[in-house]
């Protein structure tokens, strides 16, 4: 009985509040913005921070809501269905930290979206969302090492799934990678077109591809061994 309630999913309060929050805010701003909104709401912008996409403010406020709501479903589901649900309860810090950030994310584009429709000034977008992407690459980064072997959380290879060890070494050298990638794309928010669009997208190849690419080769030097 013991080991069973140590496998639980720990959802409290703290953990939950601020998505809840986010959700809240959310539903909310839709609710108030709908009638004053125009047919249109930007969706889109391109490199140079130009609106290049609309979508219908129907569409505009309800898309963001959904996902939101389906996405925190989704979190609150995924421990349930972890075969390694003991190593999961293990990286509960990061999951929470990540659950509670993709909320804040999402509550951040739908002011920012709904904003630029009511007010039809410019939005800061290509500085926005790199800054957003990259502080959330360096807090992966900073708390990999800590992910315990799973199904759902870190960098899932048919390598690191089968060996402990190659988890470990992986999600390591998945530290640096993503701090480096994190800060790629925060220094890309300085630079002009089309560089601002080529080192974020540099930092993601080297933030996956390396600890993907170390994952096989640990595998095989265990192999040998």
């Amino acid at each position: 009985m013991r080991k069973i309630r140590s496998q639980r999913a720990k959802f409290t309060f703290r953990s939950e509040w601020f998505s809840w929050l986010a959700i809240i805010a959310i539903v909310g701003l839709a609710i108030w913005s709908y009638p004053l909104l125009p047919d249109l709401v930007p969706s889109h912008w391109n490199a140079a921070g130009e609106i290049d996409g609309y979508q219908s403010r129907l569409f505009h406020c309800s898309m963001f809501p959904g996902m939101t709501v389906g996405l925190y479903l989704l979190f609150l589901v995924l421990p349930f269905l972890e075969p390694r649900r003991l190593h999961f309860v293990k990286s509960w810090g990061f999951y929470s930290i990540i659950k509670n950030f993709m909320m804040g994310f999402f509550l951040l584009m739908f002011g920012i979206t709904t904003w630029a429709a009511l007010s039809e000034k410019p939005v800061p977008i290509g500085t926005i969302v790199p800054l957003a992407v990259g502080l959330l690459f360096i807090i992966i980064g900073n708390y990999m090492p800590q992910i315990k072997s799973n199904f759902f959380m870190g960098i899932r290879t048919p390598w690191t799934l089968s060996s402990e060890t190659v988890w470990q070494k992986t999600h390591l050298l998945g530290g640096y990678t993503f701090v480096i990638g994190g800060i790629l794309f925060i220094v890309g928010t300085v630079l002009t077109p089309p560089l601002n669009l080529y080192l974020p997208l540099i930092g993601a190849l080297v933030a996956v591809s390396l600890p993907v690419a170390y994952s096989y080769i640990a595998f095989l030097r265990e192999e040998r061994e």
